[in-house]
Order: structure tokens, then sequence, then C-alpha cells
């Protein structure tokens, strides 16, 4: 293995897993902007019967046939289900019976509910995993026991990946709580509820095939649309894509601890001393208790102080919806809620928008999100 150093003076590896890697050559230099965006293939719509196209499968193995899925390929899924998310091991479980081993997995998180994924990995269905890993399935991929080594990807920079071609998605698996039979989908209706489904967006875009995977077929057309049935393949409905009721765990609740609610309270303290404290500011303090109660508190400091934000940037809690039904935030940009009230804005409230990974924090876009202050 060839070793070069990095701008921290670290000797770093030049190539893992037949992969090669870019040493960090710091914060600021990006040494991978150059060439083009990647591309799928161009695909082709015409009428194939004589009611015109037919895009609903049968079921998820029938679907895994379609796409032409096979060993050592990636498949992807977005997790707006989080601990909830039933379509993670519904496919795996398919691929698993039809004996397609090697496959790469690149999910934008993997939760608890996930943990079937590790028989997978022992018998050699799964050899990768790209992507965000929480729970059982992250504490043993960490310990080493992955035939190969896995790849932690951001949000911001699993988008970058899959755009630069770092990343190449064969088929995405796209889990919709509403859909149509053409494809069209969206996170707000349905038994399994989700709000956006902004981390689908790339996938649907970029991988060379795209199955929607839904619980709730309406009629055309299915509205408002997250995914459009321009990037997608094949739709298969099953009896039920997760449970929405798991979206909230642990990490969606308010701090008990007093240890925590004080470190939240000098969190809070310390961006009411800051310059961005302001008229027009914004901010992001996701789902995790220690944050929701930042969110609380600096709500309280800018309703004492007349300070109207621009903006939160999601995901979006209650919280935050609060803030902005009570016009202390102007607008919410969202790609991820994790309670119901939020769902339930999202879907009624105009001012609060999905937006899409890449307009999130991609280093290689036109416009990083988390840059506008």
């Amino acid at each position: 293995m060839k070793l070069v150093e990095n701008s921290l003076g670290r000797l770093v590896p030049t190539e893992m897993d037949g992969r090669k890697l870019t040493p960090f050559q710091g914060a600021f230099a990006d040494p991978l902007a150059k060439g083009h965006r990647a591309a799928p293939p161009v695909p082709q719509s015409h009428p194939l019967h004589e009611g015109g196209e037919k895009k609903v499968l049968k079921n998820i193995k029938q679907a895994i046939k379609k796409t032409g899925l096979k060993d050592g390929m990636t498949i992807s899924f977005h997790h707006h289900l989080r601990n909830g998310d039933y379509v993670v091991d519904m496919v795996v479980d398919a691929c698993a019976e039809m004996g397609i081993k090697d496959l790469t997995l690149a999910p934008t998180a993997l939760f608890p509910c996930h943990e079937p994924l590790i028989e997978h990995i022992k018998s050699g269905v799964v050899r990768n995993i790209q992507g965000s890993m929480n729970g059982p399935v992250g504490k043993f991929v960490s310990y080493g026991n992955m035939p190969t080594c896995a790849i932690l990807r951001t949000h911001g920079g699993r988008v970058r990946a899959i755009e630069d071609g770092d990343l190449h998605i064969d088929v995405a698996f796209i889990a919709a709580p509403c859909a149509d039979d053409y494809g069209n989908a969206n996170g707000v209706y349905g038994p399994s509820a989700c709000g956006p489904l902004a981390y689908g967006a790339i996938d649907a875009q970029y991988a060379d095939k795209v199955v929607v995977v839904t619980d709730n077929l309406v009629r055309y057309p299915c509205l408002p649309i997250s995914i459009p049935s321009t990037d997608v393949d094949y739709v298969v409905e099953v009896d039920k894509i997760g449970d929405p009721n798991l979206i909230i765990s642990g990490t969606t609740r308010i701090t008990r601890s007093p240890a925590r609610l004080y470190i939240a309270n000098i969190a809070a303290k310390f961006i009411k001393e800051s310059p961005y404290y302001r008229d027009g500011m914004s901010f992001q303090t996701g789902a995790g208790g220690i944050s929701l109660a930042v969110t609380k508190q600096l709500g309280d400091y800018m309703r004492e102080d007349g300070i109207r934000a621009a903006f939160i940037n999601g995901g979006i809690t209650q919280f935050a919806v609060e803030l902005f039904h009570e016009g202390i935030v102007e607008k919410l940009l969202d790609g991820q809620v994790f309670d119901t009230k939020a769902i339930a804005s999202f879907r009624d409230d105009l001012w609060h928008c999905e937006t899409p990974m890449t307009m999130y924090a991609n280093i290689h876009s036109k416009g990083c999100l988390v840059n506008k202050q």
C-alpha cells in the first residue's frame, strides 16, 4: 500500500479497495473541482401498450429483475422514515432470496431497524456500505466486520459524490408514502406520511434505474410532486413501507437532563452574543435533545429582543414550526422533518419549502444553502 503525506503531516493511503483516494490538502482546498458532472443513461419514453406506458410491477423481486440488478452493483435508499423504515430490509432480503451477492449499499442513513443487514453482510449479500450508519449496523461495521472499508458520507458529501461520479448508483429504491402509476411521488399523504423526499431526489436523478416503492398508490397525477415521473422507471405497491410513528425517536424529544439543558443554555447564549444574532438571521439546530432545547431557548431570546429570522434550515421539528407560525421566523427550508407537526406544516404551509441536498450542502453546487448568512 502506497502512503503519502497529507497537509496535516499524516501518512494516508492513495488507494483502498480499488478506489483512488485524494489526500486532505487543507480546509478550503478543492482538488476534486474539475471536469464535468456525471449523468445517468439517456432514457426513452414511448407507449409500450395500447393504454400507454406501464410502470407498475407486481412486487420487489420483479423490479429487481426488470432493473437488471446483479452481483456487485450499488443500490441506494433514503432515510425519511428513519427508524420506521421497512424498504431497505425488504429489498435486501429479496436480493438474498434471489442469490444476488457483493452489493454496495448507498443509503442516506441506516438505523437500528436495519439490524437484519448484519446477517446479509456475514453471508456476502452486502460487501460495502457508503453512507451514514447508526445503531447495530454502525457498531458492527466499526469493529471491522465488513470485508471492505465502509465510507461514511455526510449529507452534502454524498450528493457531491453522486454528482461528481465518485458514487455511481445502479438502482435506487425510493420509499414513497404517496405515488401514482407513472412514478410521481410525495411524502405528505398516506398512512406512512413522512414529509419531504429531498434525500431521494439526487438518487432519482442520477441512478441508472429508479424504483418507487409505495403503500399508497393514487390516481394520476400524484400532487404535489417531490419525485417526478420523468426520473422513475418502475413503481411497486407493497402493504407497508414503514411506520411513520417511529420517525419520532429519542433524538426528536427535548432533553430533560440538567447537564444537557445547561449545555443548551450556554449554546443559546453564545448565539445571542455573536454578531450573527440580528434581524434577518438564519440558523440550523437539528433534532437532538440538546439542539431542540437550543431552538426553544433561542426562540425565547428572539421574542424578547424583537429579532425575526429570515429562515430556519431543516431538518424541521415542531419547535421550529411554532416559531414559524408565531412569525418569529419567516420561512422554513427543509430537507427532512422529524415529527407529525412538522409533516403537517410541510404539507400545508406555503413558505415551508423542500430543499434538495445539492442545494443544502454540496460544495460543488452553485449555491450552498449553508453558506447563506
